[in-house]
């Protein structure tokens, strides 16, 4: 039997002194790991699903995936789980161990614990490890059972200013779990339904056991693979999917027998969440492609896409819009664009973001469809210097793209096919779906990903492998309700040795 009790601090004070918004830099580290995600077995691109059940009335209910992948090696404290109560104390670190049962175990951190805020804050932790990393310490002490320890975070937090006991969500539209870790003894995920509850089932709370990985691993967990252990025989049953309408918090538990094994958590999320889990020294199925990742921050204003002609005018940024519709949308940018060779020339924007950053401005004007802004690249470029039209080429070898990229909106991935064949298929280019994020993200997509849109009724089709073979451009496209929306491109690559989130920054 496992009984887990956690060890925290409130934090509406440290919530008081402390500014939310950082900016974003880049995710690594373990983003390079091992088992990427199968697209067979779910989509790694596309949110997950609205939850259609109903919570309890004291749990909080999103109707779309809000829990934004945390990423270690953004070096934010705190997991944006999207769940959060008025009192923003959700998705905080904490560590546990078996010391209440009689046990002696504990874990042992590379650095002090601790801010200015809160002593017990894994602040401290996160930046020495891109994770959050440590050395669990296994002691049976008085125990009749294993010992353990352990580290979670709760999804929605404090319940009110008054009541500091976490409150539960509705967190089914997560569809489950994914992680990515390092660890010398075999872990299990553990789903707490707060300590009232926990305790009527005796603390059978519904696990998902991982694998043991030195080497480091990523895993996509279903709620419907967490299931309470075998040796429960009492009444009140709880599967994942049910436990999942009122979470609590969400536990990485090492159970053992004594000793000592290391561990590190470098990013945890939604079920289609952790992306860019592919080894840039080793990429899956490599083939012919001399497309070298694009960083933002490294202050290159060309894209060296490996497709180039002797124009060299393949990999330079473009803007674009809804104007040729009725649209009236446009990009702001941070700063005028121009060099002196190209009045329309993205360097400074590049200069100042670290990337391509600006806000879409999206107005409908006469338009009979949501307004849309976007950035893009030829791959190609110019056909010759007496030719302006970007040529196509065959971009099978890059097996699809990596990207990292901040957006307030759901942006796309869109492959033209050049005017021609954009224009013979409506325009309804292959795409791929990206979530929404406002702290960041890196997402690995592969060519057989990409879709045209279901609206699509016409006779000439192409799925994403075929518009690979005959690419002319890639852009980023946001397509929404009328606002504005910044967004921030910080990387681009092949999926194929892509590197995409794995640059720090030179600001």
């Amino acid at each position: 039997m496992t009984r887990n009790t956690k060890n925290k601090m409130s934090r509406r004070a440290i919530l008081a002194a402390v500014t939310t918004s950082m900016l974003f830099t880049g995710c690594g580290y373990l983003d390079n790991i091992l088992d990427p995600h199968n697209p067979s077995n779910d989509n790694p691109i596309q949110i997950s699903s609205s939850s259609k059940n109903t919570p309890s009335s004291s749990s909080i209910e999103n109707p779309y995936t809000p829990f934004e992948t945390w990423y270690g090696s953004n070096l934010e404290e705190r997991i944006m789980t999207g769940f959060s109560t008025e009192t923003e104390t959700s998705g905080y670190w904490y560590e546990f161990d078996d010391s209440p049962d009689g046990g002696q175990s504990g874990i042992v951190w590379p650095t002090l614990k601790g801010n200015e805020y809160n002593p017990e804050s894994l602040e401290p932790i996160i930046q020495e490890c891109n994770g959050i990393c440590g050395k669990a310490v296994l002691n049976k002490g008085s125990l009749m059972y294993q010992p353990f320890v352990g580290v979670g975070f709760d999804l929605a937090g404090e319940t009110s200013a008054t009541d500091n006991t976490p409150a539960a969500a509705n967190a089914s539209s997560m569809g489950g779990v994914c992680i990515t870790y390092t660890s010398d003894a075999a872990p299990v995920l553990q789903m707490s339904l707060g300590d009232d509850v926990d305790a009527q089932i005796d603390y059978a709370l519904p696990t998902a056991n991982l694998p043991k990985s030195t080497a480091g691993t990523t895993k996509f967990i279903p709620w419907s693979s967490f299931k309470q252990p075998t040796w429960y025989k009492g009444n009140i049953r709880f599967d994942g999917e049910k436990a999942a309408k009122q979470l609590v918090s969400l536990k990485f538990l090492i159970q053992a027998a004594e000793g000592q094994y290391n561990f590190n958590i470098s990013a945890i999320g939604p079920l289609d969440g952790c992306s860019g889990s592919t080894d840039p020294v080793n990429p899956p199925t490599p083939q012919a492609n001399n497309f070298e990742t694009w960083f933002g921050n490294q202050g290159i204003y060309k894209i060296n896409t490996g497709y180039d002609n002797e124009t060299e005018t393949g990999g330079y940024w473009f803007d674009y819009g809804d104007d040729v519709d009725g649209g009236r949308s446009h990009v702001v940018w941070p700063v005028e664009r121009g060099s002196e060779y190209d009045a329309d020339a993205f360097d400074p924007i590049i200069d100042y973001c670290g990337g391509i950053c600006g806000i879409m401005v999206l107005d409908k004007g006469q338009l009979p469809y949501n307004p849309f802004a976007g950035v893009g690249f030829n791959l190609g470029g110019e056909t010759s210097a007496l030719d302006f039209t970007p040529f196509a080429v065959d971009a099978s070898g890059m097996g699809g793209v990596c990207i990292t990229y901040t957006s307030d909106a759901a942006p796309v991935l869109k492959m033209s096919l050049g005017e021609d064949v954009d224009q013979a298929i409506d325009y309804a280019s292959p795409v791929a779906t990206l979530p929404k994020s406002t702290v960041g993200t890196t997402k690995f997509i592969r060519w057989s990903d990409f879709k045209q849109p279901s609206w699509y009724k016409g006779d000439l089709r192409f799925d994403g492998e075929k518009a690979a073979k005959q690419l002319v451009a890639l852009r980023f496209e946001v397509q929404a309700h009328a606002g504005s929306y910044a967004f921030n491109i910080q990387a681009i690559g092949p999926y194929n040795g892509g590197t995409c989130g794995n640059a720090t920054s030179n600001n």
